[in-house]
């Protein structure tokens, strides 16, 4: 249950960033509510481990959004909630999956469909399939 409502999410978010261009405060704060609630039946992951996860996550996209307008506060505030919903060691192989789907995305829109460098994708796309990717090839959908 704990990884279907995870996916559920990732999808959903994906869905309405594709859409939008944004990702909703009430959504992501949705997506921690119910994770938090059914968290007993997941993954043991110390609530520190969860929030240091979270903090670093929120470090690392807050420094891309501030630095190079890279990505928009929405996609910060949702690697910060996937950090606290992952824990370390997830949160580690999704980034990872996040990052190598979009730079082959982004190199075929260029390469093949001959985007301008300066053309916006959505990121949260990217970080709900490494979630996503992260959670099936690790085998943790059972949790």
């Amino acid at each position: 249950m704990y990884a279907i409502a995870i996916v559920c999410f990732c999808l959903g978010i994906a869905i309405f960033d594709l859409k939008t261009y944004r990702i909703p405060d009430a959504l992501l704060i949705s997506f921690v509510i119910v994770i938090m609630i059914i968290k007993e039946n997941g993954p043991h992951i110390p609530d520190t481990a969860r929030f240091i996860s979270a903090l670093t996550a929120l470090l690392i996209f807050g420094a891309v959004f501030y630095f190079s307008k890279g990505m928009g506060m929405g996609d910060v505030k949702y690697a910060s909630a996937l950090g606290y919903i992952l824990g370390p060691d997830r949160l580690v192989h999704a980034f990872l999956y996040t990052a190598l789907l979009g730079i082959l995305i982004y190199l075929i829109g260029i390469l093949l469909y001959h985007w301008p460098k300066t053309t916006k994708i959505q990121f949260a796309p990217f970080l709900s399939a490494g979630v996503i990717l992260a959670l099936e090839l690790f085998g943790n959908f059972s949790f």
